[in-house]
């Protein structure tokens, strides 16, 4: 944690105490900790630092921003993370994801939009359920749904300002809101069915059928600001993905000659519409 040069020591000695107790988690009848880090009572300590209301004590009055910190957070994890939630409901969610990753992964920005940013991290390193991998997938589309919201738009890819034959060497990129996933199952379809009950609704009901197979999507935001998803071929996918990374046409070019008949085939008979529709689409920009 760092701190002002200029804060005086006995201000910066309460800001630490203070955030050393509303970050520590409420127990499920929303109550703070009986005992503070120190090992006293926080009934004893907490008159150290706050002075008593005419209604509440030192402890009663901690307790509020105790509780508010979390019931804040966790309420913002689930709205960020719907379809998480609806996999554990609520209190399962609070439980199994929401307390253990704030408690490893506090909120660090000012800007709660970013809440959640590091929790397919968590998942990855802490997460032990058998559906771990349904778990990393339903947070990497529920994070990008969000991201995507928030996520910066540059200039769009425009031929009356670039003409065909300089796109063969500049970098092409993809604008900071899209979003490529390859799964082995339809999880966006699953998403939109799970999302149309209430989370209560799935603690008594199966949940939709999840089909397998081999699915590519793209997430974006369009010209409205709707946030929009559609399936890709897999060579459309395998060709955003590289201008994902920066490529000019020429480095598609090359790529693609280094690729069996069948991925060639396909580009060549599609390239040009799908090009037509990413720059309509404003996907595409220039790095």
């Amino acid at each position: 944690m760092t701190f002002d040069a200029k804060v005086p020591t006995e201000l910066k000695e309460i800001q630490k105490w203070f955030a050393s107790i509303i970050t520590r988690p409420i127990d499920s009848n929303s109550k703070m900790m009986p005992i503070s880090p120190s090992g006293l009572k926080m009934i004893d300590e907490a008159r150290k630092y706050i002075l008593p209301s005419p209604t509440m004590q030192a402890d009663q009055r901690i307790q509020i921003y105790n509780q508010q910190y979390w019931w804040r957070l966790i309420t913002i994890l689930q709205e960020n993370f719907p379809l998480v939630t609806c996999l554990f409901g609520y209190d399962g969610f609070n439980q199994t994801i929401a307390v253990p990753y704030l408690v490893k992964y506090p909120p660090s920005h000012w800007s709660l939009n970013l809440l959640g940013s590091t929790l397919l991290k968590w998942v990855e390193e802490d997460y032990e359920g058998d559906d771990k991998a349904l778990v990393f997938d339903a947070v990497a589309v529920d994070y990008a749904y969000n991201d995507c919201f928030f996520a910066e738009k540059k200039e769009a890819l425009n031929f009356s300002i670039v003409h065909v034959e300089e796109l063969s060497v500049k970098k092409i990129t993809l604008q900071p809101h899209v979003h490529l996933f390859e799964l082995d199952y339809n999880l966006f379809e699953f998403r939109s069915k799970m999302l149309e009950q209430p989370v209560e609704y799935w603690i008594e009901n199966d949940f939709p059928p999840l089909t397998k197979g081999k699915f590519y999507f793209i997430l974006y935001r369009n010209r409205q600001d709707y946030i929009l998803s559609d399936t890709l071929d897999h060579v459309a996918y395998q060709i955003l993905e590289r201008f994902s990374q920066g490529s000019s046409i020429d480095g598609i070019c090359e790529w693609l000659e280094a690729q069996d008949e069948k991925t060639c085939e396909t580009a060549s008979l599609n390239m040009q519409k799908w090009f037509q529709d990413w720059t309509a689409l404003q996907i595409l920009s220039l790095e």
